[in-house]
């Protein structure tokens, strides 16, 4: 009986050391069949030699000044165009963070929305401002409106100011661009915005006119003499797009629930003073609470309204039914935009920028 245990536990352990050595070698061709397809593609795909030339440009970007060598390349890759694209991408990650700005640079100038994507990422993870600065900078040249919510947020959250500052520029210049497709002055248009989760839908306020476009400012479809007023400030609720809140330069604030086609005044409901000249300057949405909006206003007083005093920064946590108050503005804190952030308030008012916490 012994001797039957002993020879049953020898075949079972005969079985699991056959199973270990068949795992071991089924991982070993797994491997070796992963190798050769890798390798096989490495044979059938070498780089061109044009491919090579312009990795040498690339690598001639690495200079920190303007350097005659660093020029000639820059010329070089902006003159290849598209062709130079996918490989200034891949620069974008280099270990080396001048060719990384440099790259991020002549992607500005050759201005293909291919590289849109890779420039958001970069403008927002970066670690060096200098890329980071020219990464909203060629966003700006491309001037693809996919790029607006990531702009808007660095022209707030940023650390650098010279980031904030290129990314403000770059969204004037996506807003001339919007506008000029739309057939529209650019002098007749107060201000442009985009819903935060739908990048395809984009607004322009024009007068009391409201332009809509679900296509990326290919074509717009015009709401003629909707808006209540001269609109100072929007913001698109980020779960539905047909939530939208106005600031108007002389009557408070406007919400719509049906995209734009008809508004309810929200002013009596966070001022009791000033109505008729209550300026609403920036309007954000909580893109993790919805039903969070933050705003900036103030009064305009005299007979062409041109004196302006900061009140303070409102937040309402109901859509804007009720508000309590986030921080008290003093004079010359004009708030641009704003953005929520971790429980926090982030309020860009000229080179500066606010913080407050809810709590």
């Amino acid at each position: 009986m012994l001797k039957k245990m002993e020879m049953n536990w020898m075949s079972t352990e005969m079985k699991m050391r056959g199973l270990r050595i068949f795992g071991v070698l089924l991982a070993f061709l797994l491997l070796l069949g992963v190798s050769m397809v890798l390798l096989n593609n490495v044979v059938a795909t070498p780089a061109s030699p044009r491919q090579v030339q312009i990795r040498g440009w690339i690598s001639n970007l690495s200079a920190a000044g303007l350097t005659s060598e660093r020029q000639a390349a820059q010329t070089q890759l902006e003159a290849a165009g598209e062709e130079a694209v996918p490989a200034l991408v891949t620069a974008l990650h280099s270990d080396n963070v001048n060719i990384r700005a440099n790259a991020a640079d002549v992607l500005g100038y050759i201005a293909s929305t291919r590289a849109t994507n890779a420039l958001i990422q970069t403008l927002g993870t970066d670690p060096a401002s200098a890329v980071r600065a020219n990464a909203a900078r060629a966003l700006g040249g491309i001037q693809d409106a996919a790029a607006w919510a990531a702009l808007e947020r660095a022209s707030v959250l940023d650390t650098s100011p010279q980031v904030r500052t290129n990314a403000n520029d770059a969204l004037a210049s996506i807003q001339d661009a919007l506008v000029q497709r739309a057939g529209r002055d650019v002098s007749q248009v107060n201000l442009a915005t985009a819903a935060p989760n739908s990048p395809n839908t984009l607004y322009l306020a024009s007068g009391r006119d409201l332009l809509i476009s679900h296509d990326k400012g290919a074509t717009w479809q015009t709401l003629t003499q909707v808006l209540p007023s001269v609109v100072a400030s929007m913001a698109v609720n980020p779960t539905n797009e047909n939530i939208i809140y106005a600031g108007t330069h002389s009557q408070g604030m406007y919400l719509s629930t049906d995209g734009g086609k008809t508004w309810q005044s929200l002013t009596r409901n966070f001022s009791n003073e000033a109505i008729g000249q209550s300026t609403v300057t920036a309007i954000t949405v909580d893109p993790t609470n919805p039903m969070r909006v933050v705003m900036a206003h103030g009064i305009r007083i005299g007979d062409t309204g041109s004196e302006f005093f900061p009140l303070g920064i409102l937040f309402s946590n109901d859509g804007g039914k009720t508000w309590g108050n986030v921080m008290d503005l003093e004079q010359g804190q004009y708030v641009t935009r704003l953005q929520i952030q971790k429980g926090n308030v982030y309020a860009l008012t000229n080179d500066k920028v606010l913080v407050a916490n809810f709590q």
